[in-house]
């Protein structure tokens, strides 16, 4: 017979300070002031819904850097970069299926209005390295260069 074995369940706690040296969504001037140095424009602004947010750009798109799961607009956990294109009529499911069944890090989704989402979300609990959110940004930076690619080869389908 199986018994249900109880399972202690840890939530992370990103109320305390970003590690020295880390980068973490608590920080968002940290997040931006990286960004900089990473050779990107980054504008620090809010959010509709009040959370951090930044502007910015790469590989001839613009994008925002949302904080997500955030306390009062505030002690953020996550980064989650996006970019939306309105709907053009080609927005369509097979588009974006095709794209997650092909990628790894990325998503794309077809919003309700008919725009197309295209994000990446990763944590920052315990703070990430500067060496890998350099690689994190490199990646979506990657995947933003081969968008247009990828509408080119969709549409001549």
């Amino acid at each position: 017979m199986l018994a249900a074995t109880p399972v202690a369940v840890c939530a992370a706690d990103q109320s305390s300070p970003c590690p020295e040296g880390h980068i973490c969504a608590s920080d968002p001037q940290g997040v931006t002031e990286e960004l900089r140095k990473l050779g990107f424009r980054a504008e620090l602004t809010k959010h509709e819904s009040g959370d951090p947010q930044i502007e910015s750009g790469a590989a001839g798109y613009d994008f925002r850097l949302n904080f997500n799961e955030c306390t009062e607009n505030r002690q953020c956990r996550s980064l989650g970069f996006a970019v939306v294109f309105a709907d053009d009529g080609k927005n369509t499911l097979e588009l974006a299926n095709t794209w997650n069944k092909q990628k790894r890090f990325s998503q794309m989704a077809v919003n309700d209005n008919g725009s197309l989402a295209f994000t990446y979300d990763v944590t920052t609990v315990g703070g990430l390295t500067k060496a890998n959110f350099a690689d994190v940004v490199d990646w979506w930076q990657s995947m933003l260069g081969q968008l247009r690619g990828y509408f080119t080869q969709a549409a001549t389908k």
